[in-house]
């Protein structure tokens, strides 16, 4: 961990005060970014690497909005056989890089069947259905008992809520549910997690807001909803990244516009 200071050392001068981890076949996202660096996983200390289509595997400093903001080009997964504190590397980098708001998107499937491929989920909480792990598991001190209320920061679901529709982009609050994957869900697993409450699931997420808020940073949460097995009947990765793709065009200018305005 010593090296890796030391390493981001040499990067304290791009300043970021936000980081946006970009998911699944969301790689779009950059399209408006005035990039300084880029930095593959490969060449950062003790930071894991990502294995799964649609995770480039870079941290990218650049400006968006006229914001200093480190992105986060593809995770890594619970499923990939790493462990919650590699899952949640990207979450500590940012502390260190002295970051203090985040974005976190994703992709997910509808649990909800009102919503469909395209649509843009604005998490406003979650479900932790990541059982056996958690990446604050061992961390020393009370401060680890971490509240989760109002996790995903309500004042940032205004701002953005209001910036998608004054664009005219229908987009809705709801639950995101987090399994460890990384096989799809059957119809009987949706129809409980619909019961418990949730509106979308993923493989993702949910470890690294809960360390973004022991960590003292406010939280946005993105998803877009790539498949309905509800109406669709099955749902294959390739068409997660290619519904993806097209979501991250809509979301990249929404969080330009968000970021023009958030602190």
């Amino acid at each position: 961990m010593e090296e890796l200071r030391e390493f981001l050392m040499k990067l304290n001068k791009y300043e970021p005060e936000f980081s946006v981890v970009i998911g699944s076949g969301l790689g779009s996202l950059l399209e408006n970014v005035d990039i300084s660096e880029t930095i593959p996983y490969k060449e950062i200390p003790d930071f894991p690497i990502s294995t799964v289509m649609g995770h480039k595997g870079e941290m990218v400093f650049g400006k968006l909005a006229n914001k200093n903001v480190v992105f986060f080009n593809g995770r890594v997964h619970y499923y990939e056989g790493y462990s919650m504190k590699e899952v949640t590397m990207n979450i500590r980098v940012s502390s260190m890089l002295g970051v203090k708001g985040l974005i976190v998107s994703n992709a997910s499937g509808a649990v909800n069947p009102l919503l469909y491929p395209g649509d843009i989920l604005l998490i406003k909480d979650h479900i932790n259905l990541m059982f056996g792990d958690n990446p604050l598991r061992g961390e020393k001190g009370n401060e680890k008992f971490v509240n989760m209320i109002d996790a995903y920061d309500s004042e940032y679901r205004k701002i953005f809520s209001k910036i998608a529709h004054k664009k005219g982009i229908n987009v809705r609050e709801g639950v995101y549910c987090a399994v460890p994957g990384p096989n799809f869900e059957t119809f009987a697993e949706l129809n409980f997690m619909s019961r418990i409450g949730a509106d979308a699931v993923g493989m993702s997420t949910v470890p690294e807001v809960i360390l973004a808020r022991f960590l003292g940073i406010r939280v946005l949460g993105l998803s877009c909803v790539t498949d309905n097995v509800f109406i669709e009947g099955l749902v294959t990765h390739s068409q997660v990244l290619e519904v993806a793709d097209k979501c991250g065009k809509t979301l990249s200018s929404l969080i330009g516009n968000f970021l023009e305005v958030a602190k």
